[in-house]
């Protein structure tokens, strides 16, 4: 990677002189010398770890470059992935080819004797779209030596692969928040523990998942129903008691006569705001080049044959928009209609009498009139 020889030799030495001493019955007892370096909780460990792991993209992007492997696409203006890494895991793309499947397992084999890490295979998982035959799925878990998936399994909380059935895949979101109100039933709760319940441990499981992904309507009304009863219920295991108000009132804040409890129906928020925040990130490039390739996320359409995830972004993008303002600058690519640069976030409606006539003008043309106005006098 191209680390001075001085630099490498100090990182040897942090890495060759760990000794550790631990406390026994009130004494010292040491130095214990490890055979494998640092333990998993020395501070130099995560960042020996995060060079290790360039090194195993270095190789990656080395593949790309010379030809020999393919990263996949969502779209021809799209940049290509070859890999993605999360933490300690990592998920590779390549083309289902085998002299490219050879090539991606001789990389990984330079890894595991550069850095010392073996790669478990048989935890590992490879996932082939429709158009692999059969033959060439045995031939690539045979060299590879993994397992093929379905790619219906979940990954950091969440499900891999988002079938049509919306309810079924994220049916185990209700099914948790079930039993967590079941393991509560037979205590005695008062409604400010049960207010504290339901604000710090029944809301709480949906909000991972809806801040990429929004939930069905049928079942946040199931979710929310169980939660009601709960809120209604007395502790009692059949849960039936009086509603004295309906759920959407206690959506409400307190200073209004509700109870502040969330409302689930609310889209997700975070790649929108990234889309503005962070237009050189990757996923925002993805996105882009597959939904508003010659536009803006704010003017982006929903497109043709969207996914999931995109609906549920542009279901978001009003809330958005609602706390988006402009920042004048050169004032090139805003345009003076429908856009909010003027004072507390207000625009210019484009329904106003003589509004056709600005459709094309941007906010540059503003300035140079005012230029030229006092030019004149």
């Amino acid at each position: 990677m191209g680390f001075n020889n001085r630099w490498i030799h100090w990182m040897s030495m942090c890495i060759g002189s760990v000794n550790y001493f631990v406390l026994v019955n009130g004494e010292q007892v040491g130095p214990i010398i490890p055979g494998r370096g640092p333990r998993q909780g020395d501070p130099l460990s995560p960042y020996l770890f995060i060079i290790c792991v360039e090194g195993l993209s270095s190789l990656i992007r080395d593949a790309e470059i010379q030809g020999e492997l393919t990263g996949t696409k969502v779209c021809r203006r799209a940049p290509p992935v070859s890999h993605l890494l999360f933490a300690d895991d990592c998920f590779l793309f390549f083309k289902a080819d085998e002299m490219q499947v050879n090539v991606m397992k001789n990389i990984l084999s330079t890894y595991e004797l550069a850095s010392g890490q073996a790669i478990s295979l048989p935890k590992s998982e490879i996932y082939c779209s429709r158009n692999v035959s059969d033959t060439l799925k045995h031939t690539i878990t045979t060299i590879l030596g993994v397992q093929v998936v379905l790619g219906t399994s979940k990954y950091l909380g969440l499900p891999s692969m988002i079938s049509r059935d919306r309810n079924a895949t994220f049916s185990y979101i209700k099914d948790c928040v079930w039993q967590k109100i079941n393991s509560w039933s037979g205590k005695c709760l008062s409604k400010a523990g049960r207010e504290v319940m339901i604000k710090s441990v029944l809301q709480a499981i949906p909000s991972y998942v809806m801040s990429i992904s929004q939930l069905p309507t049928t079942l946040i009304d199931s979710i929310e129903k169980m939660m009601n009863s709960f809120w209604w219920g007395h502790g009692r295991k059949t849960h039936r008691g009086i509603h004295w108000m309906n759920w959407e009132k206690l959506y409400a804040p307190k200073i209004h006569g509700g109870k502040g409890f969330k409302d689930l129906s609310g889209g997700s928020l975070s790649h929108g705001w990234k889309f503005i925040t962070e237009p050189d990130s990757l996923v925002a490039w993805i996105f882009k080049a597959r939904y508003f390739p010659s536009g803006s996320y704010l003017t982006a359409e929903i497109g043709h044959n969207p996914s999931y995830v995109w609906r549920n972004i542009m279901h978001a993008r009003f809330l958005v928009r609602g706390g988006a303002r402009w920042s004048i600058g050169s004032g090139a690519s805003i345009s003076i209609l429908n856009e909010p640069w003027l004072h507390n976030g207000e625009f210019i409606s484009s329904d106003i009498p003589g509004a056709p006539f600005l459709q094309n003008f941007t906010i540059n043309s503003l300035m140079n009139l005012y230029d030229k106005v006092g030019m004149n006098r």
